[in-house]
């Protein structure tokens, strides 16, 4: 029964990191965004690590200082219309395939302060782990929407919508 150990089986390189040092990590778990991310376009190659829940990390391969706090986007979708990119040549989604949406967080000192960017939230294709970046231009969906704490005037849902 012990014959079989994938994780000592599977192939891993070394994520160079700023933040946490050298760490060993399966090349199967590489997330490539063709396209890079807003204002990091060399950086195309990303891994995701644990974090404090319900936060990660999504960390460059490409560079070792650079690395997102992100969460779980799949809260959102279902308060804001965030569509899938579904025929993005990048992610090569399809309708049928499974996929998952990080937001990109950016954490404060005080968590009230904690907020999301929904305006440009990432899409990772899970058949083929390519991701792309979709930035939606919709007025209700914020740059800084506040996870925890009041919410800006801005970012309040019209109480008409249910």
């Amino acid at each position: 029964m012990n014959d079989e150990k994938p994780e000592q089986q599977a192939e891993t390189f070394v994520l160079k990191s700023a933040r946490f040092g050298d760490l060993s990590v399966p090349v199967s778990t590489v997330i490539t965004f063709p396209s890079g991310m807003i204002g990091f376009p060399r950086a195309q190659r990303f891994v995701m690590l644990d974090y404090k829940p319900p936060f990660s990390w999504l960390h460059s391969v490409d560079d070792p200082n650079l690395a997102f706090v992100v969460v779980d986007g799949a809260e959102f979708t279902k308060h804001f219309d965030l569509k899938p990119p579904f025929g993005d040549r990048d992610s090569e989604l399809k309708e049928e395939d499974e996929y998952a949406v990080l937001v990109v967080v950016t954490v404060r000192p005080d968590p009230k302060l904690t907020t999301a960017n929904l305006k440009a939230p990432l899409f990772v294709n899970i058949r083929n782990r390519k991701g792309v970046q979709v930035i939606y231009d919709n007025p209700k969906l914020s740059t800084r929407y506040a996870i925890w704490g009041e919410p800006q005037e801005s970012e309040k849902k019209d109480p008409e919508k249910k």
